[in-house]
């Protein structure tokens, strides 16, 4: 006993009491940290985005255009018949003003006496697919002319025009018209009205 309670002794002690100490404990392992970029992000959708507004009507024209008139009625010394004019096209085309209207002859459709003129106030009207306009055409009789001022000739029909568009359209319209050019319009057209 006497040994152990030197100096030496006790430092000796100290160090074997070290070494046969409980091992230290191994670090703890590092905590894995989510990829958040990995992380798919989930966005509620907002309200749909309004339709970009269509862009202004073109000209009624072409083969989206169908083109007939009604019959003719007797209107004192004339004949009034209603041009028809149906957009069959799957977008909306304007028509704008007074349709052209020429008499025509022979199987090549050569024009007789002179365009129909116009009367009334113009108008514009947007035709929506499936939807028609009229335009009203009144012939005077040939016979209301002095002969010498009408020379009647006898003609197939009516080549008209698109109010505001081109090309033409043959409608039968049998009978004599004026080959010459009377004082008084032998035909005038009216403007387009929405039907």
């Amino acid at each position: 006993m006497a040994d152990l309670c030197r100096p030496g002794a006790v430092v000796a002690l100290l160090v074997l009491a070290a070494g046969c100490a409980a091992p230290a404990l191994p670090a703890p392992a590092p905590t894995a940290v989510p990829n958040v970029a990995a992380v798919p992000e989930v966005v509620t959708p907002g309200p749909p985005e309004p339709a970009a507004p269509a862009g202004p009507a073109g000209p009624c024209t072409g083969d989206t255009l169908d083109v007939s008139a009604t019959p003719v009625r007797p209107d004192g010394d004339a004949g009034v018949q209603e041009l028809i004019f149906r957009n069959t096209g799957a977008v909306a085309c304007v028509l704008d003003g007074y349709p052209g209207v020429s008499f025509v002859a022979g199987n090549e459709g050569a024009p007789v006496g002179p365009r129909a003129a116009v009367e009334g106030p113009r108008a514009r009207v947007q035709l929506e697919p499936g939807r028609a306009a009229t335009a009203a055409l009144r012939v005077t009789a040939t016979d209301s002319y002095p002969a010498r001022d009408c020379a009647p000739q006898e003609v197939r029909g009516i080549r008209v025009a698109p109010p505001g568009g081109t090309g033409g359209r043959f409608v039968p319209r049998p009978g004599p018209v004026c080959s010459a050019e009377p004082d008084q319009p032998q035909a005038t057209v009216a403007s387009v009205v929405a039907r």
